[in-house]
């Protein structure tokens, strides 16, 4: 079979692999659509996780042979494996029934963004339980930072959350546009505008009471942490910049007593529940709804891919490949 390989640090290549075979209680899937993740980008550059085809972890494909009694032969699946045994980026991959989800029939391309939603709907679990803050019976407003396809998949979510105000910001014109369609309110471009001073001007200084972080970068966790209100709530889901100690401001975020969470590993939870609520949300989403999905590569061209999902200026959503 074809697979990716991380050849060196930051070096992705196609390669013939061995086709994998299932152990008992095991699944043999055809991979027919996956999907660029900014977490991959990160894995890549430090060398990725060993496995062909890693560390691809957004996939849809069929099931070709089942060594379990729960997944039939034919059966398309979503795939979300953990993280050590990502392996999306090939032809063939083994993945346990307790990492997919069955999907219905429709396009696959369209159904491999539930994984990336999947993510999203598992953070706002923690980032906006049901308890809400005293101060508002409904909640008013909220930021995102950052409108790739994670903090797209946000947007949608607070909306859907009741957020009247969802105000973003990003690098990319196009992205923000993107952001637009998807519910966003207000579209801050980075770095000739602050979200921090247009969060303060729609507020009335007041600030909001969710602000996400899904860029990934120091300066832009300093930014959702200075425009939350008091007692509001901060979501950290973009991947820290390195291994070294990250700088925050302290006493901005002590003042206001705000809460800071931060969520990792979707694929641990009971059932993959945050999957399977976003896999009923994309299929009941109209033909014409818009997508994530910017450009697609077939596997040959996956460093082609990752250069572009990789590179913040070009306004890419969702990188797909293809099979």
């Amino acid at each position: 079979m074809r697979a990716a390989s991380v050849t060196a640090p930051g070096r992705l290549e196609v390669v013939d692999a061995p086709d994998p075979a299932p152990a008992p209680g095991e699944l043999l899937i055809r991979t027919e659509v996956a999907a660029i993740c900014g977490s991959d980008l990160h894995v890549v550059s430090e060398g990725g996780n060993g496995l062909p085809g890693g560390p691809g972890h957004e996939a849809v494909g069929v099931v070709v042979e089942s060594r379990s009694p729960v997944v039939a032969v034919g059966t398309r699946v979503l795939c979300a494996p953990p993280a050590a045994a990502a392996a999306c980026f090939a032809d063939l991959q083994v993945l346990p029934p307790s990492a997919v989800v069955p999907v219905p029939e429709g396009a696959p391309e369209r159904l491999v963004l539930a994984q990336q939603l999947g993510t999203a709907v598992f953070a706002m679990k923690r980032f906006w339980p049901s308890v809400r803050l005293p101060a508002t019976a409904e909640p008013r407003a909220a930021a995102v930072v950052g409108t790739g396809p994670a903090g797209l998949a946000f947007v949608q979510l607070l909306r859907r959350a009741g957020f009247a105000q969802v105000i973003v910001s990003d690098l990319s014109p196009a992205r923000l546009a993107t952001a637009t369609s998807y519910g966003a309110t207000r579209v801050v471009h980075a770095p000739g505008e602050d979200i921090v001073d247009v969060v303060d001007e729609i507020t009335g200084g007041i600030g909001v009471e969710l602000a996400i972080e899904a860029a990934g970068t120091d300066a832009t966790r300093h930014q959702v942490m200075r425009m939350v209100r008091d007692e509001g709530r901060i979501g950290l889901f973009g991947l820290y910049e390195d291994d070294g100690p990250a700088t925050w401001p302290l006493h901005t975020v002590f003042r206001k007593r705000a809460t800071i969470d931060m969520t990792w590993n979707a694929q641990s939870e009971e059932g993959l529940s945050s999957f399977v609520d976003a896999v009923d949300l994309v299929a009941a989403a109209p033909a014409d709804a818009p997508t994530m999905i910017t450009h697609r590569f077939g596997l040959e061209q996956i460093a082609d891919a990752f250069a572009l999902a990789g590179d913040p200026m070009s306004g890419a959503g969702k990188v797909a490949l293809t099979f």
